[in-house]
C-alpha cells in the first residue's frame, strides 16, 4: 500500500489500484474497510508525532499541536475574494469617479420658527406637512415641440409628475437590487446574480397587470409565486346603529356640500320637499275616502 498523509489538511489517501471486477461485493467491502483503517492509523501516527504546542488549562481537551502547511491544494467552491479595497460596487465606483464623499446627517435639526431642536423625520419633525409645497405650481409648455400630454390635452401636469416619480422609484429599486447582487462581497457569481435579478424583474412585470400575472404566459423555468393582496374589509351586518347613522350623516353632508357649497340647508328645497310631502298625504287621504264611498254605494 502506498499511503500519502497530509497532516496540514488532516487527510490521507491510498493510490493503490483496485480491480473491482475480480472481487465480490463482500470481499470488496472488507478490503475497503481494511484500507480505511490503515489510512486513519497512518494519519493519527503522524499527528501524534508532532511536537506539542500547548496544553489546555482545564485538562479536558488534551495536548494541542500546530499543524504543518498543507500539501494538497483543495479547489474552492467559489472564486477567491479580491484583495481588500479593490472590490468596489457600482455606486462606490461612481462616487469615486465623481468625488462624492458620504456625510452622516445628524438626527436632530434646529427649527428657526420655534428655536428648538426637532427630529429630521418622524413625529414632531421640522418639516410642516400641512404647509403648501414649494413645487405646487407646474409650468406647462405650449411650444409646438411639446408632447400632447405635457400641454394638458390628455392629462394634467400633476398626474404626469406622479407617474414619472413612480417610474423613477421603480427604476431606482431595480438598479439597487442589481447592484447588491453584483457586489463582489455578496459571494455570488455573475451568472447567479443575473439569474436572481432576472427573476425579480419577471415578478415586477407580473405585478403590473390587473390580475397580477394570473393569465400571462409563463417563461420556461419561472417559479410559481403567490402575491398577497390586501384583504377587503366588510362591515358587520349586525353592527352598531350609531355608527350606521354617523356614516349616513357623513354621506348626506358630502352631498349637501356639493349642492350647496356655502354650507347649511337650502331653504327653498327644504320648503318644497315639505310642501310636496303634504300634498302627497292629502291626495292619499282623498283616495282612501273615495274608495270607502264607492264600497258603500255598491252595497
Amino acid at each position: 500500500m502506498s499511503v500519502d498523509v497530509d497532516a496540514g489538511a488532516l487527510a490521507c489517501s491510498d493510490s493503490t489500484l483496485v480491480v473491482t471486477s475480480r472481487l465480490s461485493a463482500d470481499a470488496l467491502d472488507m478490503m475497503l474497510q481494511q484500507r480505511t483503517a490503515t489510512c486513519v492509523q497512518a494519519l493519527l501516527d503522524v499527528v501524534f508525532a508532532l511536537p506539542p504546542a500547548a496544553r489546555s488549562e482545564s485538562g479536558g481537551v488534551g495536548v494541542l499541536v500546530d499543524l504543518p502547511p498543507r500539501i494538497a491544494q483543495i479547489p474552492r467552491a467559489l472564486p477567491p475574494p479580491p484583495p481588500a479595497g479593490t472590490a468596489l460596487t457600482r455606486w462606490e465606483q461612481f462616487a469615486k469617479a465623481k468625488g462624492i464623499v458620504k456625510k452622516k446627517k445628524t438626527r436632530r435639526v434646529f427649527d428657526e420658527t420655534t428655536n428648538k431642536l426637532k427630529v429630521r423625520y418622524g413625529f414632531d419633525e421640522k418639516r410642516d406637512r400641512s404647509a403648501v409645497p414649494d413645487d405646487w405650481l407646474i409650468e406647462v409648455k405650449n411650444s409646438p415641440a411639446a408632447p400632447a400630454a405635457a400641454t394638458g390635452a390628455d392629462d394634467d401636469a400633476y398626474a404626469i409628475r406622479a407617474r414619472e416619480k413612480s417610474a423613477r422609484i421603480s427604476k431606482n429599486k431595480a438598479q439597487q437590487r442589481r447592484n447588491m447582487l453584483e457586489n463582489p462581497r455578496s459571494g455570488l457569481t455573475p451568472k447567479e446574480a443575473r439569474a436572481i435579478h432576472l427573476k425579480e424583474q419577471i415578478k415586477d412585470t407580473r405585478k403590473s397587470t390587473a390580475s397580477i400575472g394570473k393569465f400571462d404566459k409563463k417563461v420556461a423555468g419561472e417559479e410559481n409565486v403567490k402575491f398577497k393582496r390586501p384583504k377587503r374589509k366588510f362591515d358587520d351586518v349586525t353592527g352598531d346603529a350609531g355608527q350606521e347613522r354617523a356614516k349616513v350623516a357623513k354621506i348626506v353632508e358630502k352631498v349637501n356640500k356639493v349642492a350647496n357649497p356655502e354650507g347649511g340647508v337650502i331653504a327653498t328645497k327644504a320648503v318644497a320637499q315639505v310642501a310636496q310631502q303634504k300634498r302627497s298625504a292629502q291626495t292619499k287621504k282623498h283616495l282612501v275616502k273615495g274608495s270607502h264611498a264607492a264600497r258603500k254605494n255598491k252595497r
